[in-house]
C-alpha cells in the first residue's frame, strides 16, 4: 500500500476537484474529478488491478469539446406555438 502522505494527497486532490465540481455544476469539472476519484482509488489497488487513467485533456475533448449552456433565449414574439 501506498504512505499515507501519498494516500492522503490523492484524497485531497479528489476532495478539492469534487468539490469545485459539486460548486460549478461543469461537465468537464466533474471529468476532472473523476479522473482524481481513479487516482484515489489506484493509491489502495495492486499494480495489476489499477484502474486506467483518463487525463481530462486528452485528444477526445478537442474532437468533441463541451460547451458550456447558455440560457435559452426568450422565443421571438410570433413564434411557433
Amino acid at each position: 500500500m501506498a504512505p499515507l502522505d501519498e494516500q492522503m494527497a490523492a484524497w485531497e486532490e479528489y476532495r478539492q476537484a469534487k468539490m469545485k465540481a459539486d460548486q460549478t455544476g461543469d461537465f468537464l469539472d466533474g471529468r476532472i474529478a473523476a479522473d482524481a476519484w481513479v487516482a484515489f482509488l489506484n493509491v489502495y489497488l495492486d499494480d495489476d488491478q489499477k484502474l486506467p487513467e483518463r487525463h481530462s485533456t486528452c485528444e477526445n475533448v478537442a474532437l468533441f469539446p463541451v460547451h458550456k449552456t447558455r440560457p435559452a433565449s426568450p422565443m421571438p414574439s410570433g413564434g411557433a406555438q
